[in-house]
């Protein structure tokens, strides 16, 4: 089993299209593990040499039982980069991996080739928070856990894609119970944001890299407002919308978003 000591911890990584010279490098948000990039590896490691990996908390990476913070999970994935001998990537954060990916830009800029926001929130005062049902889930996980997956789903995906596309709701039930995540390390992850709303950690930056950011059209969990605003203070950005998707629009358009970062990565 792949593994990296990075930051006190021992991360699990794994590394897909080898023989490509651009590294591209995918950041999962809370509660996800390496497996949510099922639809979206296979066709990207066409192009580029894509490295996965687990967050602290979740998957096959430690799971220390103390507060997480976007600064300290920025500090892994570098480390992660170091222990693999990566100078510089490409980097794409999906959700809480956003912050993470934005804050490895501001700590090591040098390092990142391109840098995708997707389905993220405004890291600042300008926050457009979560719908009132999808803040309850990512902040109370008592109940009945095989419901409480089912619930996320459906509010993290767009309505009906429990019925448009039953193999990829499953998928998502069973990728959850197999993340070895505990209630009290999804809420770790799950507040690991919280302390990034006061000051504006988007205005007072500036990219020196190429900027995408990527959202899905009816995302509940980081409201497409929140991708606007960005934009708004980063003009050099690229913005899409991923029109019928949730927050989970790399599995619901698969195809689509695949080709927009191919596309887009391979314009730099």
């Amino acid at each position: 089993m792949p593994k990296v000591k990075t930051n006190d911890i021992t991360l699990y990584y794994e590394i897909h299209g080898e023989d490509h010279p651009e590294t591209l490098i995918l950041i999962n948000g809370v509660g996800q593990w390496h497996e949510a990039w099922w639809r979206n590896v296979r066709p990207l490691a066409e192009h580029f040499r894509v490295v996965t990996f687990d967050n602290r908390g979740v998957g096959d990476s430690d799971k220390p039982d103390i507060p997480y913070t976007i600064d300290m999970m920025a500090d892994d994935a570098l480390g992660l980069m170091d222990g693999l001998g990566i100078e510089r990537a490409h980097v794409l954060g999906h959700s809480l991996g956003g912050g993470i990916a934005l804050f490895m830009a501001r700590k090591q800029s040098q390092r990142i080739q391109s840098l995708i926001l997707a389905s993220t929130l405004y890291w600042g005062p300008q926050v457009v928070m979560p719908s009132p049902r999808a803040m309850q889930l990512l902040q109370d996980r008592s109940g009945d856990p095989l419901e409480l997956v089912k619930n996320g789903a459906r509010v993290a995906a767009a309505e009906g894609f429990e019925t448009r596309d039953p193999e990829g709701f499953r998928k998502l039930i069973d990728m959850r119970f197999a993340s070895q995540q505990t209630p009290n390390l999804y809420l770790r992850h799950s507040q690991a944001g919280l302390p990034y709303f006061a000051a504006d950690y988007i205005a007072d930056f500036v990219p020196p890299m190429p900027v995408l950011l990527l959202v899905g059209e009816h995302d509940e969990v980081a409201p497409p407002a929140n991708s606007e605003a960005i934009a708004l203070q980063w003009p050099h950005a690229k913005f899409v919308v991923i029109e019928g998707a949730g927050h989970l629009f790399n599995i619901e358009k698969p195809e689509e978003s695949n080709r927009i970062i191919t596309e887009f990565l391979q314009s730099q």
